[in-house]
Parts: structure tokens; C-alpha cells; sequence
């Protein structure tokens, strides 16, 4: 059977959204009919059948016993997969049983897998995972079980494959792969990006994952796209497996999504290899499981091997990972090419609102990398939104295949572009966002500091220093009880007031953070809506954790002018990584990294008495009117 043709860099298009409602309205039948334990069993049911109507397909035979069916495709050495060591597996067990039995519930399922047969589309299996479950995954162990959107996945070939230049001569094993394949998404998009006859097709394609479940779902996929006996295996660790290590250094292309949740992973050995490759983790007992994919994915790529990896951006700007992107730290060189913003709807499906991106990088770099320029993208809508837990199509459209085509004409550099910003930076593309930034000069890789109204502020700017000339960011002081008064966002106006009365009353559940007189404090949650606000003078205040401490080196007054200035306001406004607009954050370093006006002493005395008196007049005004508001009651 030959691979279906798809688009390069499609989307959530009718036909996944239809294949979407019609698995749900199969699980809506299933839920009525019952007789299977959960919706994972489901799932796991549909695969099998799918396996059943593909080897039908192939023999030409009708079925009348689904059950004897399924145990002969098992048997079938063309419907086979194997693993590293050239052995050959069935898909399941010999002994592996099919379960769906119920006549109506069988007849629906069978007419739904023939129509896929005849008209397949990316990743059906993966498809009925996120219809089946909506984001009621089992998340054993902590870790995130989150399908990556077709979509984004063809977008990631697409930006992927012209970034390779592996001579076909030097491919020794399998052209591509996954380490952390799932169903299989990854590797059934590249097969629908590649073209016939492209190395990276004739070398075949390699995939392993800790789901027995995962992986004979991912091998009816790779079967259903006519790949001969898929290199798929089940493993304990794909960070450790001996298996995988076989492949170390020899792939030229790997896209994946990883597992990934907060300090969930800590085994020795794959502490130690992650280690080997991010020297900042050094010591750490407990680090995020996609900290430890990095690294070793990093590892089995060949010399001059392209990686494509979704990271959450709290992984993403962890130091240890920024400093091996930036080139700074790793005992394996690597260049970074491109990062992708994602929205937070990208994986509502799966049950998560995380923030994540699509990086891209490449080991062993034959060039310098003097010169060279990362490209920064951001991606707003990706074809589909989440409604009443289910998959609907986005009406403001999908973005993806266009972000795929402006990424690759940005790493070609093909084409002519505008004239760059102060700091170097050259929007090619503002909606969507599409930026190349020089390395050298590379602040961050969140897009939203080349957005073109940041830019237009810096700009405005010219002559302007970072924030970080006047603000120097302090220790938090953490508290161990709750005191008076106590400061939280609610209680600063856009104007940096605070109403000390409510600071004074209020009672809080869980403590915040010490500020001394004199000291700065800015809110770095929704940098969209500023609060920023001076201590007086008398004794500390407590201020709630969202609140970063600064210090000024110069009248703190004159320097919360800048912060609620307009063009600095510009340059925060489109910061900050989160779950929605409303609780975007932004580190400490972000934020003294924005530009301000230059000032020299008069100016700062000069705004700085500005400021405080028109604070003290408010500060009395508010004092009269509840005196005010008291005498009247």
C-alpha cells in the first residue's frame, strides 16, 4: 500500500476535525453500549481493528470473525515490526486477545476504521486518543502525556527537512526518528513531508517509547503508510535504554515532543548522561524529564544532525538549557537554529493550557557561529480551539503553514530583508511574527522581544540604557508568617500608588516576601497591566511572591516613572510566558533588560521630586476621602 499524499505544513483541516467528531461520537456509543473497561482500552481496541482491516485489505479477504482476523494479522510476518537487533515482534502478543465483540459498537468502529484505510489521514490513532480521552490522559508518575496537534508536527517537518544535510553516503542506520514517539506522530509526518526516494525515506525511520500501548499503535501507523517492518520497540527508559544507545551519533533528523513534568525524573544513570551534555545540571537530584529527552536526543544525533524538539518554555529558559542553546555551556557543541512560540491552546486537547515551543538546532556545526542568526517566530492560532472539551475549528484560522514557509525563506535567507533594528534584530514577518536575531546578540528567545511595537519603542529610545543600569534585583527575603501590612498586586493602581489601608487590613493565607524602605517593587505577572510601587520610608513591608524586589541606584521615584512610561510600557507588554494573557510572567532579567531613557542627575532629581510630591498630594487625597466617607456613616 503506498503513503498517503498530505500537505506539507497543513493543519486542522475539515477532514481531522470530521475524523475528530466521528471518534467521538463512536466514544459516545461505546459509553452507551458498554463492555470496555476505559476509554484507554477503547483506544486500544480501535488500533487493533485498524491492524485487522489493514491485513484484510492486504489479502483481499472479507471478515467475518473479527477475533480470528485479528490473530491471523498477528501472525502475519508482513505485518511485523522489529527492533534494533534486526528481531522480528508482532504488533501485540500472539496471545493478546480483541476485545470489541458488541455487534452495533463493532459494525460502527469497523465501518469508521475501513473509511481511514481508504482515506487516511496523519496519525488516526493519535487522533482517537485525543477524542477518546479529551484530556483525561493517565499521567502515570506525573509525567505529561501530551499529543502534539498533527499540525504542528507537519510544520515541524517542514521546517526540519531542507535544515538537513547529511550526505545520503553517510547515513549508517535509520534516517529519522523519535525517541519518545507516542502513536507515532512525528514519524508518520515526516513520511508525508518526505518526498519518494529521499535518503532520509530509503534509510527508514526509528521510534521507542516507555507504552507497550503507544508503541503498537505507532507500528499500525508506520504500517498504515506502507513502511515494511517498523523499527519500533518498547523500552524501560529511552534515556538510558541500551537499545537506543546503539543508535548514538548516527541519526541525521529527529522530531519529537518529550515527557515532560517538574522534578518528576531522577534516575542515576540518566542523571548522569544528562549531565554529561548540560553541565549546569551538576549535582541535581531531580530535574524535568525533558531536560534529560534534550540531552539525549542531542546525543544520537550524527555529526551536522538536525534536531526538532517541544519544549515547555519553563524547560526552554532554564538556565542550563539557554546556556547550551546560546553556545555558552555543553560538552556537545550545538548551534541553535529556530524557536516557534506555540499558543497555550496548542495542547488544550490533551487537558493543558502550558506554554510551550518548537526548537530547532543542530549538532556539531561545520561553520562558525559568528555571525549567525537565530530565527524567533510566533505562532497565535493553530487551526482549532478547545470547546466544551472538544476539538472545534479556530474561526480566526491556523497559522502553521505559513509560520513553516516564513521559518524556511528565514534559514535560507531567501529572500531580501528589511533593514535591522538597533540591537540587530530583523523582523522579515509581523502577523505572524517571524524575527532573525543575531546570536551574539540573542536576550531571549521568547519572539515578543522582537514584537514590532517593542521594536518602534526601542527605537523611540535610541540612546537608551537597560533598566539594569538603575535596578539591581534582590534576593527574595522569604517570611514564615503572613504580617501587617501586606502588599498584594490588588492593592497597586496603574498610577504606582498603594492603598496602604487595604495593604494594612488585608490577611493573607500564605506569606510573601520582605521589602525594606526605599526598595522597588514590580509585579512580574501580566506585564500587559504594570504594578510597580516605592516602599516608604519606616519599617519592612511584606509583599506577595509575585512581586520582584529591586533595589535603585538612583532615586527609586524617577526610576518608577520609567516603568510606567510609554515606550517602556511598549516593550513589556508583549513579554511574559504563561497560561493566557492574564498570567503571563516574566523573570527578573527580562525585565532589566528592557530600555529606558538615559538619565543624568538633574533629570533624575528633577522626575524623582515630580513623582513623590504628586504621590504624597494623592496619598493625602485618599486619606480625606475616607475620613470623608467615614463621617458619613
Amino acid at each position: 500500500m503506498s503513503a498517503p499524499a498530505l500537505g506539507v505544513a497543513g493543519s486542522w483541516g475539515a477532514a481531522e476535525i470530521d475524523l475528530y467528531r466521528r471518534f467521538d461520537e463512536l466514544h459516545q456509543l461505546i459509553y452507551r453500549r458498554g463492555g470496555l473497561r476505559s476509554s484507554n482500552a477503547a483506544v486500544e481496541e480501535l488500533a487493533k481493528l485498524l491492524l485487522v482491516r489493514l491485513w484484510a485489505d492486504r489479502h483481499a479477504q472479507p471478515v467475518t470473525d473479527h477475533r480470528a482476523a485479528f490473530a491471523a494479522a498477528l501472525r502475519d510476518p508482513d505485518l511485523s515490526a522489529r527492533d534494533p537487533s534486526g528481531a522480528r515482534h508482532p504488533l501485540w502478543p500472539v496471545d493478546e486477545p480483541f476485545r470489541l465483540t458488541d455487534p452495533k459498537l463493532l459494525a460502527a468502529a469497523d465501518e469508521l476504521m475501513t473509511g481511514i484505510l481508504a482515506a487516511p489521514t496523519l496519525d488516526p490513532l493519535g487522533t482517537a486518543f485525543d477524542a477518546l480521552l479529551a484530556g483525561r490522559y493517565d499521567h502515570t508518575g506525573g509525567l505529561g502525556t501530551y499529543l502534539t496537534p498533527s499540525g504542528v508536527a507537519r510544520m515541524m517537518a517542514r521546517v526540519a527537512l531542507p535544515l538537513v544535510t547529511t550526505p545520503a553516503t553517510a547515513i549508517t542506520g535509520p534516517g529519522f526518528g523519535d525517541p519518545y514517539c507516542g502513536t507515532g506522530r512525528f514519524l508518520v509526518a515526516l513520511l508525508a513531508t518526505l518526498p519518494a526516494g529521499h535518503p532520509l525515506r530509503v534509510a527508514g525511520a526509528f521510534g521507542a517509547d516507555v507504552s507497550a500501548a503507544s508503541v503498537a499503535k505507532a507500528r499500525v501507523n508506520l504500517l498504515l503508510y506502507g513502511v515494511r517492518d517498523p523499527l519500533v520497540w518498547t523500552v524501560t527508559d529511552s534515556v538510558t535504554d541500551s537499545t537506543v544507545d546503539s543508535l548514538t551519533g548516527s541519526v541525521p533528523l529527529i522530531l519529537t515532543n518529550p515527557p515532560f513534568g517538574g522534578g518528576q525524573y531522577d534516575s542515576p544513570a540518566g542523571l548522569e548522561a544528562a549531565g554529561a551534555v548540560l553541565p549546569g545540571l551538576a549535582g541535581r537530584t531531580r530535574i524535568d524529564p525533558a531536560v534529560a529527552c534534550l540531552a539525549r536526543a542531542i546525543t544520537l544525533l550524527a555529526p551536522g544532525g538536525v534536531l526538532g524538539i517541544v519544549l515547555p518554555d519553563g524547560v526552554l529558559h532554564s538556565p542550563p538549557v539557554l546556556d547550551l542553546l546560546r553556545g555558552r555551556a555543553g560538552t556537545v557543541p550545538v548551534t541553535l537554529l529556530a524557536s516557534i512560540s506555540l499558543p497555550a491552546a496548542t495542547f488544550a486537547l490533551s487537558g493543558t493550557l502550558a506554554r510551550t515551543s518548537a526548537v530547532f538546532l543542530r549538532r556539531d556545526p561545520t561553520t562558525s557561529s559568528a555571525g549567525r542568526r537565530v530565527v524567533l517566530a510566533r505562532v497565535a492560532h493553530v487551526g482549532f480551539v478547545r470547546q466544551a472539551g472538544r476539538a472545534a475549528p479556530d474561526p480566526a484560522g491556523d497559522e502553521l503553514p505559513a509560520v513553516a514557509d516564513l521559518v524556511v525563506e528565514a534559514l535560507a535567507a531567501a529572500r531580501a530583508e528589511p533593514p535591522p533594528s538597533p540591537d540587530g534584530a530583523v523582523v522579515l514577518n509581523h502577523d505572524p511574527l517571524v524575527a532573525a536575531v543575531p546570536l551574539a546578540t540573542l536576550r531571549s528567545l521568547d519572539p515578543s522581544t522582537v514584537d514590532p511595537s517593542a521594536a518602534r519603542a526601542r527605537a523611540v529610545l535610541r540612546n537608551g540604557v537597560p533598566l539594569g543600569e538603575y535596578l539591581v534585583a534582590v534576593t527574595p527575603r522569604r517570611c514564615r508568617t503572613a504580617t501587617a501590612p501586606f502588599v498584594s498586586v490588588l492593592h497597586v493602581d496603574d498610577l504606582g500608588t498603594v492603598d496602604w489601608h487595604a495593604a494594612r487590613s488585608h490577611e493573607p493565607v500564605t506569606p510573601g516576601v520582605l521589602a525594606q524602605p526605599g526598595e522597588l517593587i514590580v509585579s512580574l505577572l501580566n506585564p500587559s497591566n504594570p504594578r510597580a510601587a516605592v516602599i516608604p520610608a519606616g519599617p519592612p513591608v511584606q509583599v506577595s511572591g509575585e512581586f520582584g524586589v529591586f533595589q535603585s541606584t538612583v532615586d527609586p521615584h524617577a526610576v518608577l516613572a520609567l516603568l510606567y512610561s510609554p515606550p517602556v510600557r511598549a516593550q513589556l507588554r508583549p513579554l511574559g510566558k504563561g497560561t493566557s494573557s492574564s498570567r503571563r510572567r516574566i523573570t527578573a532579567d527580562e525585565l532589566l533588560a528592557v530600555t529606558v531613557p538615559r538619565l543624568d542627575q538633574v533629570m533624575v532629581a528633577k522626575l524623582a521630586a515630580t513623582v513623590r510630591a504628586a504621590q504624597q498630594q494623592l496619598a493625602a487625597a485618599r486619606e480625606r476621602l475616607r475620613a470623608a466617607y467615614d463621617h458619613a456613616g
